[in-house]
């Protein structure tokens, strides 16, 4: 606080002025790299707000929900991948909040900011307090083929963590190169294995740091010489990270025992190409400058990659152009451009080759940007050390920049021509999130799953609910059943029924917005009866009833509506076409269930004899959600 004399005004500017002289020194670069990470947090927050889980995320909520915490259900794969921290991440989350989309963003954006701010220090470490530094960054945070991943809960879950791992990985590891203290190998171990746990791709991060030290941290002329270097004086680093990586190893085959598929060879080599060249062209190769721009909407909250197809070969000669220039700038320009699309091939093609290619289109899984969403990280490091020296390695030091003057009209050209690329990158990434989110929107899901919680906590204890997949929205495929979704909001609250036979009274159904909606049988129902009658007349113990028309082909449900007096069950026997099932009748009003197949005018109810059986309205066909009468909520 500020203390004034008689009669002396208060100096607002003493007060900044410390702030001033902070700002004036080298602070520029980490003040400006501070306000382009807060400045990405908030657009990804707003992002999120449209956004819900989807697809797989329920399935590892739900497998969460059921587990305990136990190394079994940590290192289950079924038909994924071994993802150690992602099954202890959501069975944290469900245990706090089952769908709670709040939370698991905040999660999410939390550690969006460890990892662009590991990357901003990375950066630093490796070239210095230079402006080029920012200009790396922004390519981070803005890299297109990052935000569908972001939006997809158990994606972003794996990825910016394996991101995270990556560069604090790298800068513990340049560390230890600088200064062979051992708290820096300990640490790049440490990382590495946290990286390991979200994903077997950090299976290359070892490969990834080896690289860049013989190509950019000795002082060797060759890349192989850097290597043989990089061998020698750094053994007990490479020994570290290879007993971490067995160690993984182990546990990875072991964890195998749990899965429900395996890798496999693809069926063609054709099919592999396809996938590869469709990856550098539709997705990895158009990200380089800001694509794709966009997107094929696939489910409602998620899209694929799909840049107008003259946009995607211009940015395959442009990249082509830009290597060729880098590398006639500075001669060991090459190294990084192997090292990036060496981490491209073996990080994020193979996997998806060995694993999904027999079962999926090619195209399709190239342009999936899931796939290749953490090779944001790699990205930009690769950029910087196939343009910038790194500081300390090659003996160079950040040098106040010439006045323009004095710069040669090469160089002037070749900032011009880096900044119009930096520049074409930024727009291109700005139109391209802004068209994701066009595309794209979690509401369906979101209501869907709000509608069905709130129709849980308001039904009755034992409601009787029709056990049915939930809609390809939420999960498609084989999908999963509403017993498993929605359930588990109050394990046991309903009763689920997945086999409609006997006495079922009240039977309800979730319909396609989540609300609990009245059972209904669609198909056939049967005629008026009779001079008005309540009940359909019983002759010789049997009782006839014809419907409007013949039931669907489709037919697998026929229910009864019936009243039985006295207060003794009733057995009888119904016969529908050639088939005869017996149910047993309770006293009361109630409806009854049987199940049926194929197509028939009518069924015959045969009494045995016993008294008092009043048969009502009768419908053969599919039991589905009313959409009328009194959903909840």
């Amino acid at each position: 606080m500020v203390r004034l004399e008689p009669g002396q005004g208060y100096d607002a500017w003493a007060d900044l002025r410390p702030a001033v002289r902070w700002i004036e020194g080298k602070r520029p670069i980490i003040l400006g790299g501070i306000i382009l990470v807060l400045a990405q947090l908030v657009w990804r927050w707003q992002f999120l707000r449209h956004m819900y889980f989807r697809q797989e995320d329920f399935l590892a909520l739900d497998l969460a929900r059921r587990s305990a915490l136990s190394w079994h259900y940590l290192t289950y794969v079924g038909a994924g991948h071994l993802m150690i921290g992602e099954r202890l991440l959501a069975w944290l989350l469900v245990r706090a909040s089952l769908y709670g989309w709040t939370l698991g963003s905040a999660l999410n954006l939390a550690m969006l900011a460890c990892a662009d701010l590991a990357v901003f220090r990375l950066l630093r470490k490796l070239f210095g307090e230079r402006p080029s530094v920012l200009a790396l960054l922004s390519v981070y945070l803005l890299y297109p083929l990052a935000l569908p991943a972001f939006g997809y809960w158990t994606v972003a879950i794996d990825s910016v963590p394996l991101q995270l791992a990556i560069v604090m990985a790298l800068h513990a590891h340049v560390c230890y190169i600088q200064t062979k203290r051992a708290r820096h190998l300990v640490a790049a171990v440490g990382w590495i294995l946290l990286g390991l746990a979200f994903g077997e791709q950090a299976l290359v991060l070892p490969v990834l740091l080896f690289a860049v030290s013989a190509g950019f941290l000795t002082d060797r002329g060759s890349w192989l010489a850097g290597a043989g270097t990089a061998l020698r004086g750094f053994g007990r680093a490479w020994l570290s990270y290879g007993a971490a990586m067995a160690c993984y190893a182990v546990i990875l085959a072991v964890s195998q025992r749990t899965a429900t598929a395996t890798p496999q060879l693809p069926r063609s080599a054709g099919a592999a190409w396809t996938y590869a060249f469709g990856v550098l062209r539709e997705t990895f190769g158009t990200s380089a400058f800001g694509g794709p721009w966009q997107w094929l909407e696939a489910g409602g909250s998620y899209a694929l990659a799909a840049p107008p197809a003259a946009l995607s070969y211009l940015a395959l000669v442009a990249a082509v152009l830009i290597v060729a220039a880098s590398m006639l700038r500075r001669r060991i320009a090459w190294r990084a451009w192997v090292i990036l699309i060496g981490w491209l091939v073996v990080a994020d093609m193979l996997p998806v080759i060995v694993t999904r290619l027999n079962g999926w289109f090619p195209i399709l899984l190239a342009v999936d940007p899931r796939y290749v969403a953490e090779i944001g990280s790699v990205l930009v490091v690769c950029l910087g050390l196939a343009f910038l020296p790194v500081i300390g390695a090659e003996g160079t030091t950040v040098a106040a920049p010439a006045p323009r003057e004095e710069v040669p009209a090469p160089e002037r050209a070749w900032r011009a021509m880096v900044t119009g690329a930096l520049a074409v990158f930024l727009v291109g990434s700005i139109w391209s999130a802004r068209a994701y989110q066009s595309a794209t929107s979690g509401e369906q899901v979101a209501t869907y799953i709000a509608n069905a919680e709130a129709a849980v906590l308001q039904a009755s204890r034992g409601t009787p609910v029709l056990e049915a997949p939930v809609p390809s929205f939420v999960i498609a495929g084989n999908g999963s059943s509403a017993s498993t979704v929605i359930g588990e909001v109050m394990p046991g609250r309903l009763h689920w029924i997945g086999r409609l036979a006997g006495t079922i009274d009240g039977l309800r159904a979730f319909g396609p917005d989540g609300k609990l909606d009245p059972a209904f049988v669609y198909g056939a129902a049967s005629l008026p009866q009779p001079h008005g009658r309540n009940c359909w007349p019983v002759r010789h113990r049997q009782i006839s009833v014809r419907f409007w028309q013949a039931a669907p082909a489709s037919t697998s449900t026929l229910r009864i509506g019936y009243l039985l007096y006295g207060q003794s069950p009733a057995v009888v026997t119904v016969a529908y076409g050639t088939a005869f099932r017996s149910v047993t009748l309770r006293p009361g009003l109630h409806t009854a269930y049987v199940p049926v197949t194929g197509s028939v005018g009518g069924v015959v109810v045969n009494t045995g004899g016993a008294a008092g059986v009043c048969i009502g309205d009768v419908e053969a066909g599919t039991v589905q959600p009313a959409g009328s009468g009194s959903p909840k909520p």
